[in-house]
């Protein structure tokens, strides 16, 4: 009987322990896997996980990538204008060759920032902060849609026989001058610095910095 009980109370035992080492195996793997999401978890990783090296970006691999954007071409400004030129002088010689244009234009100013411009002394790093300066915005292009521009009126003297196609060439490039003019008195300078330094600071923020500056 004593040596029955013996056996049964080392079974008891050893089932015990057996359940004890299950369940700490359990417990461990719990804690592992918790400790492996919280420590992908954005702000409660880095508490737990003080100890990990930090990312680390300097200014010349900053200027590099800021630089490989190359010319970033932020806004497009479309506009349409009437534009009028005339020629012939006055009096007689008028009468002769006189001529006037209406040309209707539209076209499209597209303004930026050129990257490629920038040094490494325009960017400096201190610890998560980098502080950049963009250069000036600047028309990149302006240009008129040729499916919307067009002679809309053209009249010619009584005997003026003669039509003056650079007339119509002078139109057009006043044209230009007056859309990108527009664009101009329309802010698209200002707006294309604000858009410039979004898609520097949203590129930035990419390299591991938690602040970004312009100066």
């Amino acid at each position: 009987m004593v040596v029955g009980k013996a056996r049964g109370g080392g079974f008891r035992s050893t089932l015990i322990l057996a359940v004890l080492l299950v369940l700490l195996s359990v417990a461990l793997g719990i804690g592992i896997s918790r400790a492996d999401f919280l420590g992908r978890v954005p702000i409660v990783g880095p508490l737990l996980f003080e100890d990990a090296p930090a990312r680390t970006t300097t200014g010349p691999t900053v200027v590099e990538g800021i630089q490989d954007l190359d010319r970033l071409a932020t806004v497009r400004w479309t506009e349409s204008v009437p534009v009028t030129r005339e020629s012939g002088g006055t009096g007689l010689e008028r009468f002769f060759s006189g001529e006037r244009v209406l040309l209707i234009a539209s076209g499209d100013v597209e303004a930026g920032v050129d990257l490629a411009r920038i040094g490494e002394e325009d960017v400096r790093v201190e610890g998560g902060v980098v502080t950049i300066r963009l250069p000036e915005p600047e028309v990149f292009s302006a240009s008129l849609d040729e499916r919307e521009t067009g002679v809309y009126d053209r009249d010619f003297s009584p005997l003026n026989l003669r039509p003056d196609d650079e007339l119509v060439e002078e139109a057009r490039a006043e044209a230009v001058e007056e859309i990108e003019a527009a664009a101009r008195e329309n802010g698209i300078l200002e707006q294309a610095e604000t858009n410039a330094e979004e898609s520097i600071r949203a590129f930035a923020l990419t390299l591991g910095f938690r602040e970004v500056r312009f100066r």
